[in-house]
């Protein structure tokens, strides 16, 4: 079996990597020395074949136009076989720079200016932002918080979705930032309302790989034919894998209308080439990264370990941490600490010397909160907390 180190750590800022760059924190944070624990991408390398394959392609020397080839294509859809026990189509496959690129483009396909389009918040904010951009109405649909958990509200959910208006509905799953990963019968409960009421569904799954044991993650198009025909999927191995510079999403269009849609809109705006390493690394990631990722998974449960131990220790129920059931960002209530949340993003920026992205960045519900990025060696996850411990000493009110 093949180890992987998670616990160095090579400098980022030579590559303009926005995480980390002085330029991109003071303009974000406004100082450049800030810890960053915010951007969802890792501090980790990515699977040792994915760098070679990458190595093993600059030697050709030739980086000219690039298409998405067959076998990448195949790879993914084997990968989603083996993970997510999703049996798709090659016809179905959409190559999008990224999955916000995705979303934009596909709200214009699918909905007209003024139409109003669903989330559920508090949530991933380039949702809301591509809404907005695209002259479509935000409706939200608060998430609810109870016992410690949370849930759809459903009752508000059917009523939202069968507002004249409402034609979309941006799903996040799993969800960023709160950590769920739906149920089977949680999102068949939500395709029967939007089939109900004529919404489409655009799944944002980007963090579909990563997730906690004992739970699963159900790809939206897969609870059925119906299911499938009113909905896009969205799919990158960014999160995965650490490839977000890549630049590479798949998009499963299984309507041919709404393919045709959504092929009209791109042509028009987007008519982007992947970069030439982009379907090299996608592929080889694929093909030879599962074993790399369990062991990222298993590092990153330690981390969220850690982070737990640390805020029972210091905090006590002071802090409430949120169920992480997916993604690697760990959703933190800290209202009880600093009940203002200007000023507990200040002091976090200010005081603490830790970049977090703030909870109300993400909408209604955020209020209090901030996510943490557990996807870094542990020594840095450790400076962060004991930065934040320092500004807001044991048991502060």
């Amino acid at each position: 079996m093949q180890t992987f180190d998670f616990d160095s750590f090579e400098s980022r800022t030579p590559w303009h990597q926005n995480k980390w760059s002085p330029t991109v924190l003071k303009e974000q944070f406004g100082r450049e020395d800030v810890l960053p624990a915010w951007v969802a991408d890792m501090d980790f390398k990515t699977a040792p074949a994915v760098q070679d394959a990458i190595i093993n392609a600059a030697k050709n020397g030739m980086y000219g136009y690039t298409h998405v080839g067959a076998d990448v294509i195949e790879a993914y859809l084997s990968w989603q076989r083996r993970r997510n026990h999703w049996n798709a189509r090659a016809e179905w496959f959409r190559y999008t720079p990224g999955v916000v690129t995705a979303i934009n483009l596909l709200l214009q396909a699918v909905t007209e200016e003024g139409d109003g389009v669903l989330i559920q918040e508090p949530v991933y904010y380039p949702f809301g932002n591509s809404i907005r951009t695209q002259r479509r109405r935000v409706i939200s649909n608060l998430l609810r918080l109870r016992d410690g958990h949370y849930e759809i509200d459903f009752e508000d959910f059917e009523k939202k979705a069968a507002l004249p208006d409402c034609r979309a509905f941006v799903l996040c799953n799993p969800h960023n930032p709160v950590g769920r990963v739906y149920t089977r019968e949680e999102l068949q409960r939500i395709g029967d309302i939007c089939l109900k009421h004529h919404v489409f569904v655009i799944a944002d799954e980007i963090h579909s790989d990563l997730i906690a044991p004992g739970h699963c993650h159900t790809v939206f198009a897969s609870l059925g034919d119906a299911y499938a025909e009113n909905c896009a999927v969205c799919h990158a191995p960014s999160k995965t894998f650490n490839l977000a510079g890549m630049s590479f999403s798949c998009i499963m269009i299984p309507d041919a209308t709404r393919r045709k849609a959504f092929d009209s809109v791109y042509d028009r705006y987007c008519r982007a080439h992947p970069t030439f390493f982009a379907p090299v690394a996608a592929k080889a990631a694929w093909e030879h990264g599962e074993e790399w990722l369990e062991a990222c998974l298993s590092y990153i449960r330690e981390n969220e370990a850690y982070v737990r131990d640390f805020a029972a220790k210091t905090w006590g129920e002071q802090v409430w941490i949120a169920p992480l059931e997916g993604t690697y960002l760990l959703w933190m209530d800290f209202h009880k600490l600093e009940p203002d949340d200007r000023e507990l993003d200040r002091r976090m920026i200010h005081g603490a010397g830790v970049a977090l992205d703030g909870g109300t960045m993400f909408g209604l519900g955020g209020e209090g909160f901030q996510r943490v990025n557990l996807a870094t060696p542990r020594f840095i996850l450790q400076e962060i907390m004991e930065r934040i411990a320092e500004e807001f000493p044991l048991h502060a009110n």
